[in-house]
C-alpha cells in the first residue's frame, strides 16, 4: 500500500492540483516558495501522527489566498492493498474490486456552523470512514532544520519528551520520573542552603519566621526532567562533549536520529509517511548523500516481507522535499515531482462559488477539530499566484532520452530543475566566459539585468545533443514548465562543410525550434549559433592578440603555429584554429581568458555572445 496521489483544492497556494506519488521515495524539488511545504502539510492535515501528538490544524489561512470560495479540500488516494488492508479499508474503498482507498479532508466556512471542525470522509461514496480505519495511515514529520542545537538543547524538552514517551511501551510516566528525580544529598547545597537561612531568618523573624533549603523540585513531572537533559556529541570512539562544542550539521543528523527512532512504531500502521523537508540543512555534499541513502534504505527495508508477521503491514514511503540539486541528482528523475507557482492570466468576473449549498460531511476525531472562529474578512477573488507541479515521470522522454538526462544530473548535479533561466552550451569554455563577459561588458550597467543573468542556471553538457534537456525543460505540464525561459548556444561548425551544405549548427537550431514548436514553446527558446566555434569566433572579432597571449601561457614555443593558423582566412582558418585546440584543454584556455577580460584587457564580445547574454535576461 503507498499514496499514490494526493489533490488539494483551494488550499493555500493550490487552486487545484493533482500530485502523484512514488510507492517508495519521492522528491518535491523546485523554487522556494513554489508549494513544496504547502503539500507536506497537506499531507500532515489529512493522516494522523505516527507519535499521536498532532502539530498541525486546519485553520481559516488554509483557504487559497484571495478565494470568494471560503473552503478548501484535500483529498489522498492509496494504491497496490494487499488482502489484509483491503479488508480493513473497505469503507474507504475506491470502487467494489477494492482497488485502491481513499480519505478527504474538507474545511467548509460556508455551513453556518461555527466553531469550524473539519470533516472526513472516506471511499468513493464520500461516507464515514470505518472506525480505526483511518489510523491506520500516519505519517512522521521531519521539520526543516534552521537550528538544531536549539531544537536539542537543555530547556527545550520537545524531542528529549517524546522519545523517553516512545520508550515507555506503556509504562507510568510518573515511575519513570521518580526513577529519574535529582537528589540532594551534595554536601555543598547543605552549605548554600545554610547561608541563605541565615539571612532568612533575621528578614522573618519578626513576622512569620521562614525556613529554606536548596534542592530540586521533589515533585517534577517527565518533563521537567527532559527538560533538564541534554544530548551530547562527537567523533565515534571518543567522549560525547556538549552539543555546543559540536557543528550544525552533525547536529541536524542528530536530530534526524531523534525522528527516525519513532520509525521503530511504523509496524503499528499499515502505512506511515515519512514526511521530510530540506534534509540538506548545514550538510556538505557527501552528508547529503548519506541522508538519501538512509531514508531510502529505510523504505526499502519496511517493504520485505516478514516471516510469521500478523496484523499491520508496517510499510514506510518517504516524500522529501528539497532545494538541493545534490538530492534530486541521485535519484532517477522518475521520482521527481518540480513545483512552481505562477501569476494566471486573469479571468474576467469572479470565480468564487460562496452561494453553492454545502454538502454535510462526516465527522472528525476530536483532534483534528480545534476550536476556530470564522475568518470576517471575504476578499475579493482576484488574479494570484497558484502553485503547479510537474511529474518528471509523465514527461514524453523516450527511455534514452530519460537514460542521458539521468546520466547527466547524476555526474554533474546541475542545478537547472530550480531555475527558471536556463543557458545550455556545449561545454566548460562557454560557462567559464560568459559570465565574465556579461559583468564586465554586455551587461556592466545595466545592475537589473546582470541580477537576472546571475540568477540563471548555465548547464554544459559536453557534446551537442541538446534535445533530451530541451524536451524536459519545455514540455508542458498543467499550464507549466520547468523553464520559463531557455537559450540554448552552440557552434556552427561550418569549418568543413561542402559549399551550400547545411552547417551542423543549422541543421541542430532548425530541429530544435520545430521541437519548441511542437511543445507550443516558441517564445521561450532562443538557439543561438556562430559560423564556426568559440575559439574561431574570439580571433575573428579582433582578439587574437590577447588569445594568443593566453594560448602562449599553454603553449610557450608554439607561437609560429599560432601565427600560421591565425594568418589563414574563412573556413581554412576555422580549420586550422580547430587543430591548434585538439591538443589545448579548453576549461583551461577559458580560465586564463576570464582572468585576462577580469583584469581589464582589451576584448570584443562576438555578436552571437552578446546575443546569447541578452537573450537569457529578455
Amino acid at each position: 500500500m503507498y499514496l499514490d496521489k494526493l489533490t488539494l483544492n483551494n488550499f493555500r497556494s493550490f487552486a487545484e492540483s493533482e500530485i502523484p506519488l512514488c510507492k517508495d521515495l519521492t522528491l518535491l524539488v523546485g523554487e522556494n516558495n513554489g508549494g513544496k511545504s504547502n503539500a507536506i502539510d497537506a499531507i500532515r492535515l489529512l493522516t494522523a501522527p505516527l507519535g499521536g501528538r498532532r502539530e498541525i490544524y486546519c485553520e481559516p489561512t488554509d483557504i487559497r489566498f484571495g478565494s470568494t470560495e471560503r473552503k478548501f479540500e484535500l483529498t489522498a488516494t492509496f494504491a497496490e492493498l494487499s488482502p489484509a488492508q483491503q479488508g480493513r479499508m473497505i469503507s474507504a474503498a475506491t470502487d467494489a474490486a477494492i482497488s485502491g482507498c481513499v480519505f478527504g479532508l474538507q474545511y467548509d466556512e460556508t455551513t453556518g456552523r461555527f466553531p469550524i471542525r473539519p470533516a472526513l470522509w472516506a471511499g468513493h461514496q464520500r461516507g464515514n470512514p470505518e472506525p480505526g480505519c483511518h489510523e491506520m495511515v500516519r505519517h512522521v514529520y521531519l521539520p526543516p532544520l534552521r537550528d538544531a542545537k536549539r531544537a536539542l538543547a537543555s530547556g527545550n524538552p520537545t524531542r528529549i519528551y517524546a522519545l523517553l514517551n516512545h520508550f515507555l511501551e506503556g509504562g507510568d510516566p510518573e515511575d519513570l520520573a521518580k526513577s529519574l528525580r535529582r537528589g540532594v544529598e551534595a554536601e555543598i547545597l547543605g552549605k548554600v542552603g545554610e547561608a541563605v537561612e541565615v539571612g532568612l531568618s533575621a528578614l522573618t523573624a519578626g513576622v512569620r519566621r521562614q525556613a529554606a533549603s536548596l534542592g530540586f523540585a521533589s515533585d517534577e513531572k517527565l518533563i521537567d526532567i527532559a527538560r533538564d537533559l541534554r544530548f551530547k556529541l562527537a567523533d565515534h570512539g571518543i567522549e560525547p562533549e556538549d552539543l555546543r562544542y559540536s557543528g550544525h550539521g552533525y547536529a541536524n543528523l542528530l536530530y534526524m536520529a531523534t525522528i527516525a527512532v519513532e520509525l521503530e512504531k511504523v509496524n503499528d500502521a499499515d502505512l506511515t509517511l515519512f514526511l521530510v523537508e530540506e534534509p540538506e540543512a548545514h550538510l556538505h555534499p557527501q552528508l547529503q548523500a548519506a541522508v538519501l541513502s538512509f531514508l531510502d534504505e529505510q523504505a526499502e527495508k519496511s517493504r520485505k516481507p516478514r516471516e510469521g508477521h500478523q496484523g499491520p503491514a508496517g510499510e514506510l514511503q518517504v516524500i522529501v522535499a528539497t532545494h538541493s540539486p545534490n538530492l534530486s541528482a541521485w535519484v532517477e528523475s522518475k521520482k521527481l515531482v518540480f513545483f512552481r507557482s505562477f501569476l494566471p492570466v486573469p479571468v474576467e468576473g469572479s470565480t468564487g462559488d460562496a452561494g453553492e449549498e454545502p454538502q454535510p460531511l462526516a465527522g472528525v476525531p476530536a483532534e483534528m477539530m480545534p476550536e476556530i472562529e470564522p475568518n470576517p474578512v471575504m476578499p475579493v477573488d482576484r488574479p494570484r499566484r497558484v502553485t503547479r507541479c510537474i511529474p518528471l515521470a509523465v514527461l514524453a522522454l523516450d527511455p534514452v532520452e530519460r537514460r542521458k538526462v539521468d546520466r547527466y544530473l547524476d555526474v554533474t548535479k546541475s542545478a537547472f530543475l530550480f531555475g527558471g533561466r536556463v543557458l545550455l552550451v556545449e561545454g566548460i569554455a562557454e560557462a567559464l566566459l560568459l559570465p565574465v563577459i556579461a559583468k564586465k561588458i554586455v551587461l556592466k550597467d545595466d545592475a537589473e539585468k546582470l541580477r537576472l543573468f546571475r540568477s540563471a542556471v548555465f548547464v554544459p553538457i559536453d557534446g551537442v545533443d541538446f534535445q533530451p534537456y530541451t524536451k524536459l525543460l519545455l514540455s508542458p505540464f498543467n499550464e507549466v514548465r520547468i523553464a520559463d525561459r531557455l537559450v540554448v548556444l552552440t557552434d556552427g561548425d561550418g569549418g568543413e562543410v561542402a559549399e551550400g551544405a547545411v552547417k551542423p549548427g543549422a541543421a541542430r537550431k532548425r530541429d530544435l525550434e520545430a521541437l519548441a514548436a511542437g511543445l507550443g514553446a516558441t517564445e521561450l527558446l532562443e538557439v543561438v549559433i556562430n559560423d564556426y566555434s568559440l575559439e574561431t569566433e574570439l580571433v575573428r572579432a579582433d582578439n587574437a592578440a590577447v588569445l594568443k597571449g593566453v594560448y602562449l601561457q599553454l603553449h610557450p614555443r608554439s607561437g609560429d603555429k599560432w601565427n600560421a593558423a591565425v594568418a589563414q582566412a574563412g573556413a581554412a582558418q576555422a580549420v586550422a584554429i580547430q587543430k591548434l585546440f585538439e591538443t589545448t584543454r579548453k576549461g583551461d584556455f577559458a580560465q586564463l581568458l576570464a582572468e585576462e577580460i577580469n583584469k581589464g584587457a582589451a576584448f570584443t564580445v562576438p555578436g552571437y555572445l552578446k546575443t546569447a547574454i541578452e537573450a537569457l535576461v529578455k
